[in-house]
C-alpha cells in the first residue's frame, strides 16, 4: 500500500511531498487515514534543525482521521473509528501509567526519535527507511501508530478541530490542571500566547484563577488571549513583564508562572515573576543545553520550579474530558484555528507559523 507524505530531510529546505510504501502492520499497530493535521511549533523546531533527529522524517504529530486497519493484537479500536492521535504511547501497566502519568510511560518512550516501539519502521521508499515524527508523522495521507495513541472522537466533533487535541490542547490545559493544579482565586502569568499558551490560559480559567496575565510580543495574540480568559495583557516589547507583575501584585509576585516559549530568557522571566511559595511551570521545550541559572536561596525560601511535558496528560483519561468541555462550550477549540491549507502548502504554513502570524494552521489532507 502507498501513501503521500511531507518529508523533512535537512533544515530550512522545503519539505518533499513524496509517495511512500507502507510496511506490514505489527500486532499492536493501527493504520489511520489522516484527514486533518495541525501544525505545531515542535514541527517548526525540527524544520529549523534545532533537534537533531534521524532523517528522512515525516513531520507532523497533531493528527486526526479514520481507522482503516488494525493489527491482530489490537482490541478496542476498529476500522471506521474516528480517532485523534496522541503525542505519546503508553503501556497502561508500568508504575507511571498506573499512577496516571501516561506521558512518562517507562515501557514505551514518550518521544522516540522516529523509531517505533518494536525498534522497527513503517514507511520506506526504494528501500530507504522514512521515520515518523513522534511515531505519528501526520503530515501524510496515512499514519501508523501504536494502538494506545489512537483515541476515539465523538461523532459530533469535527476531525479538523479534534486534531488539535493531539498535542497543543492537552499540553496547555494539562499544565494548569494536572501539573500546577492552579488554586482558585490565584494569580497566574503566562509567557507566550501561541496555540499552547492560549490553552494554558484556558486551563487557568477553568481552575478558577482570579488574575490571568498574558505576556507576548504581538498585540493580536494578546487580544486573542483575552478571548480565551486572560484578565490582563502585557506586550513585552513595551513593558518589563516581571516589573509589571510585581506592581500588579503589590510586590508579592504571582502564584503561578507558565513559560510556553522555550528560551533561557523567558524561563528566567517566569521564575522571577513568582513570589515565595509560587510555582514556575516550564511548558516550552528549550534546545538542549540551554542555560538557566537561579539563586538556590530562593528555592530554600519556598519558590518552586517544575516541567510539564505534554501537560502531564493521560490521553485515555483527558481527551474525552477535553471533548466534553468543548461540547459544553467551556473550552474554546474552533477559535484556535487561524486557517486551513492543503498538504501541498505545508512548507508555506510552517513559514507563516515562524513569523507569528498564525496560531494554528490545519492541513486538510483527506475527507472525513
Amino acid at each position: 500500500m502507498k501513501t503521500r507524505a511531507a518529508v523533512y530531510r535537512e533544515p530550512n529546505v522545503p519539505l518533499d511531498i513524496v509517495e511512500l510504501d507502507i510496511c506490514n502492520l505489527a500486532p499492536q499497530d493501527v493504520l489511520v487515514r489522516i484527514t486533518h493535521s495541525g501544525i505545531c511549533h515542535s514541527d517548526l523546531h525540527v524544520y529549523h534543525g534545532s533537534r537533531d533527529w534521524e532523517t528522512p522524517m515525516i513531520l507532523g504529530h497533531e493528527g486526526a482521521g479514520v481507522v482503516e486497519d488494525v493489527g491482530e493484537g489490537v482490541t478496542g479500536i476498529k476500522s471506521g473509528d474516528r480517532v485523534v492521535l496522541s503525542l505519546v504511547a503508553s503501556c497502561g501497566r508500568c508504575r507511571s501509567c498506573a499512577a496516571g502519568f501516561a506521558n512518562r510511560c517507562q515501557v514505551l518512550p514518550a518521544f522516540p526519535i522516529g523509531t517505533y516501539y518494536d525498534g522497527g519502521h513503517r514507511f520506506e521508499k526504494d528501500g530507504e527507511v522514512h521515520h515518523s515524527f513522534c511515531t505519528v508523522g501526520s503530515f501524510a495521507e496515512h499514519a501508523v501508530v501504536h494502538f494506545s495513541k489512537a483515541v476515539r472522537v465523538p461523532d459530533d466533533v469535527g476531525l479538523d478541530v479534534a486534531c488539535l487535541v493531539g498535542c497543543g490542547v492537552p499540553t496547555g490545559v494539562g499544565s494548569a490542571v494536572n501539573t500546577a493544579q492552579v488554586r482558585r482565586g490565584s494569580t497566574c502569568v503566562v509567557y507566550g500566547c501561541g496555540g499552547v499558551g492560549l490553552n494554558v490560559i484556558q486551563g487557568c480559567r477553568l481552575m478558577g484563577a482570579a488574575e490571568i496575565v498574558a505576556v507576548d510580543l504581538l498585540d493580536d495574540k494578546l487580544a486573542l488571549a483575552e478571548r480565551f480568559g486572560a484578565t490582563r495583557t502585557l506586550n513585552a516589547t513595551d513593558d518589563d513583564p516581571v516589573a509589571a507583575v510585581m506592581e500588579l501584585t503589590g510586590g508579592r509576585g504571582a502564584d503561578y508562572a507558565f513559560e510556553v516559549i522555550g528560551t533561557g530568557a523567558t524561563y528566567k522571566n517566569a521564575w522571577n515573576s513568582i513570589g515565595m511559595g509560587g510555582l514556575a511551570v516550564m511548558v516550552g521545550g528549550p534546545p538542549a543545553g540551554t542555560p538557566f541559572h537561579i539563586d538556590a536561596t530562593e528555592i530554600y525560601f519556598g519558590k518552586a520550579l517544575t516541567g510539564s511535558m505534554y501537560g502531564n496528560s493521560s490521553p485515555a483519561r483527558d481527551f474525552p474530558w477535553i471533548f466534553d468541555l468543548y461540547r459544553s462550550g467551556e473550552l474554546l477549540l474552533d477559535e484556535l484555528i487561524t486557517q486551513h491549507r492543503p498538504l501541498n502548502d505545508v512548507t508555506a504554513a510552517l513559514d507563516e507559523l515562524d513569523t507569528g502570524g498564525v496560531v494554528r494552521t490545519v492541513l486538510d489532507i483527506g475527507e472525513e
